[in-house]
């Protein structure tokens, strides 16, 4: 398609749909990421890898896009849809990050009184396996008319409504499920470990929780939050925001921001672990070693 597009970061998602819709015949499109800044930063190094298009800042990757995806962390989606204001013509601006109702609206109201015309997106599985296929939740008044154009680049969206925060809502209620299961999960294997009965523990839950092959699921569970944890943080904040907001208490969703932060920083991936014993005595030490920085 002959379509103008801008991709606001480039880490996972941004990578993936930049490969996808490229291989798919997109000609015109152009990428951006703060860490472009430091060229020994990974999406600058993925860039230069995937030989993207690089935009030297926001305002030139915003220039002339008809348009627009956001997908940067939740932490930094307000700011960048508030920095990208002045730079927007006519763009459709589709914000794909795992946010509250609440920072939905808000996003929207920043680009209240533009040409720009916002549309929240909810991703609603790991973009990993699907990639451009993933569902994807639209929201707000504009969602029924952009689903056409995105379903023509290949996209799986479905609207979700012209309320505002109506997708965002659908989301982080699933999400609080998900995350909040990797960080029991984790809790759960930890204390087993320490005490060897791990082997009994798992062979439990697949009575109680029926799965084909609970070990390999638990190691999913445990992997995510330590290759992604950082981002599930600032999602899971923006849950606990939302239940907030609703005047609904969140302990678990508050535990499970704390859960997700400190797997995110042991600096493991899972990937050199051959077998589940070995994965979860990697993360005890690296949380013994991490606790007792922070207590020096």
């Amino acid at each position: 398609m002959s379509l103008r597009q801008a991709l606001i970061g480039y880490g996972e998602v941004g990578r993936i749909l930049h490969a996808d819709l490229v291989a798919r015949g997109v000609s015109d499109i152009v990428v951006h990421d703060r860490l472009f800044a430091d060229p020994a930063s990974p999406p600058s190094r993925a860039a230069a890898e995937d030989q993207a298009r690089v935009a030297s800042g926001l305002a030139e990757a915003c220039a002339g896009r008809d348009l627009v995806i956001s997908a940067v962390t939740a932490g930094e989606a307000l700011n960048v849809a508030r920095a990208a204001r002045p730079h927007l013509d006519q763009a459709w601006f589709l914000d794909l990050n795992s946010v509250s109702p609440q920072t939905r609206k808000a996003e929207a109201d920043a680009l209240a009184g533009s040409k720009a015309r916002y549309v929240e997106g909810a991703v609603m599985a790991p973009i990993g396996p699907k990639r451009l296929q993933t569902p994807i939740l639209l929201g707000g008044p504009h969602a029924a008319a952009v689903a056409p154009l995105l379903d023509a680049l290949g996209f799986s969206v479905s609207p979700a409504g012209e309320e505002i925060g109506r997708a965002s809502a659908i989301k982080l209620s699933r999400s609080i499920f998900v995350k909040g299961l990797e960080a029991i999960v984790t809790e759960s294997l930890a204390s087993a470990r320490h005490y060897g009965v791990e082997a009994e523990v798992l062979a439990s839950l697949g009575n109680t929780l029926p799965h084909p092959d609970w070990p390999a699921l638990a190691r999913y569970l445990l992997t995510r939050p330590l290759v992604h944890g950082k981002r599930r943080s600032e999602e899971m904040a923006e849950a606990a925001g939302m239940l907030a907001a609703a005047g609904l208490d969140a302990p678990m969703t508050r535990g499970t921001v704390e859960v997700q932060a400190r797997q995110g920083a042991l600096g493991l991936t899972g990937e050199p672990f051959g077998r589940l014993e070995d994965l979860l005595d990697s993360i005890a030490e690296r949380t013994t070693a991490l606790s007792s920085c922070r207590k020096s």
